[in-house]
C-alpha cells in the first residue's frame, strides 16, 4: 500500500472564526481540503487537522445533507493531514499525512452543519425550480425508490447531453461528462449502474434534483427540486413514449436481437473490430431507435461514444430500460404531472 506524502495546499476561505480561524477551507488545484483547529500543549503554534474531501461530499455538507464529522470519518478516499497555521507562508501550508486514526479529541462534535459558518462563501446556487407528481394507488418504499431513481437517470441523462452542447460550460465538467461516456466497458448491469450514477454526480448544483416533499394520500403528492428545462423535456418525453412504446419497443428489440445474436452484447466497447458494414447497421438501427422515442440526440451521443456504433448503441438502448421502467408508472395510473 502506497502511503500518503507531504502536501501543499493553498489557503481559500475562512469558514467559521472566532478569536481566531477555526474551520478553513484549502486548495489544491481543484481539490478541497477542510482544516480544523485543533488542541496543541505548544502556544506558539496553532495545528489543524485536514481532510481531503470529494467534489460530491463537498456540495452534500454545503447543502446541509451531511455533518463536519461525517468528512473526517467516513469517505473512504479521504486523506487526512496536520499542520501549522502559523508556518503558512505567501498563502500555502505544508501538509503532513497523519498515518494513525485520528484522535477522538481533534474530531468536530456531531451535527455541526454548514449552517454554523461564521463566514460567507461564495457558492454555486442550488436549484429552485418545482415539479410536482401526482402519485395514487398502493406503493411501498421499494416502488417508490426504483421509481425516483429511474426517473433520475432519465433527467441526468438528458442533462448531460444538454449540458455537453452548452458553449460556455466549464472545460473540466466538460472532460467528466466526456470520461463518463469513454471508460465505461459496458458490459453487465453495473456498468450501466456506474454510468448513470456518475452522470447524476455529475449534474450542476442549479440543475440537480431534490426531494422536496411527500405528501402520502390517495392521491397525493412528491414536490422535486430541480431545473425547469429538464422538467419540461422529462414532461415531454413521457406522454410521447407512452404513445409510441408498441414501435418503440419493436424497434429496441430489433436491435437488441442482432447484437445478441452476433455476440455484441458480451462485447466490451473497447473491443469492438469497427467493420464500416456492421457500424453503419448499427448505428441506422440505433438512430432510428432515437428518433422513434424523440430522445437522446444521435450525434451528441455517438460524439462522446468516440464513434464507436456498439457504444453509441448500448448507450441508447440503456435509456430506453431506464425510461421504460420509469414511464410505466405512468401508464399504471400511480403516477401523474400535476399540471
Amino acid at each position: 500500500m502506497k502511503l500518503p506524502r507531504k502536501r501543499k495546499a493553498t489557503f481559500a476561505h475562512t469558514l467559521i472564526y472566532s478569536d481566531e480561524p477555526q474551520l478553513i477551507l484549502l486548495k489544491d488545484k481543484s481539490v478541497n481540503i477542510v482544516a480544523l483547529a485543533v488542541p496543541s500543549e505548544d502556544a506558539d503554534k496553532s495545528m489543524f487537522v485536514a481532510t481531503t474531501v470529494a467534489r460530491r461530499d463537498w456540495e452534500a455538507y454545503l447543502d446541509g445533507n451531511c455533518d463536519l464529522r461525517y468528512l473526517f470519518t467516513y469517505p473512504k478516499a479521504r486523506i487526512v493531514y496536520t499542520f501549522d497555521l502559523r508556518k503558512m507562508s505567501d498563502n500555502v501550508v505544508a501538509m503532513e499525512p497523519l498515518l494513525e486514526a485520528i484522535p477522538e479529541e481533534y474530531l468536530p462534535e456531531p451535527r455541526l452543519f454548514s449552517t454554523f459558518h461564521t463566514e460567507l462563501i461564495p457558492v454555486d446556487p442550488i436549484a429552485s425550480d418545482e415539479e410536482v407528481l401526482v402519485v395514487d394507488g398502493e406503493w411501498d418504499m421499494p416502488e417508490f425508490g426504483s421509481f425516483y431513481q429511474r426517473y433520475s437517470d432519465v433527467y441526468a441523462f438528458l442533462a448531460a447531453l444538454k449540458n455537453w452542447n452548452e458553449p460556455d460550460l466549464a472545460l473540466e465538467l466538460k472532460r467528466r461528462i466526456l470520461d463518463t461516456f469513454r471508460t465505461k466497458p459496458f458490459l453487465g448491469g453495473f456498468s450501466y449502474v456506474h454510468f448513470f450514477q456518475e452522470l447524476n454526480a455529475q449534474l450542476q448544483r442549479i440543475q440537480r434534483l431534490g426531494l422536496e416533499k411527500i405528501s402520502y394520500a390517495s392521491p397525493g403528492t412528491v414536490e422535486i427540486r430541480g431545473q425547469a428545462r429538464l422538467f419540461d423535456d422529462v414532461k415531454a418525453l413521457v406522454p410521447h413514449f407512452l404513445e409510441h412504446r408498441d414501435e418503440i419497443s419493436k424497434q429496441y428489440n430489433k436491435l437488441y436481437k442482432y447484437l445478441s445474436e452476433n455476440k455484441y452484447l458480451a462485447m466490451p466497447g473497447d473491443r469492438y473490430p469497427n467493420e464500416p458494414t456492421v457500424s453503419r447497421y448499427i448505428n441506422h438501427e440505433a438512430k432510428l431507435l432515437t428518433e422513434l422515442m424523440a430522445e437522446p440526440h444521435f450525434e451528441t451521443v455517438t460524439a462522446l461514444a468516440n464513434r464507436n456504433a456498439l457504444v453509441t448503441a448500448k448507450i441508447v438502448m440503456s435509456f430506453y430500460r431506464r425510461l421504460d421502467d420509469a414511464t410505466a408508472y405512468f401508464a399504471q395510473g400511480r403516477v401523474s404531472f400535476s399540471g
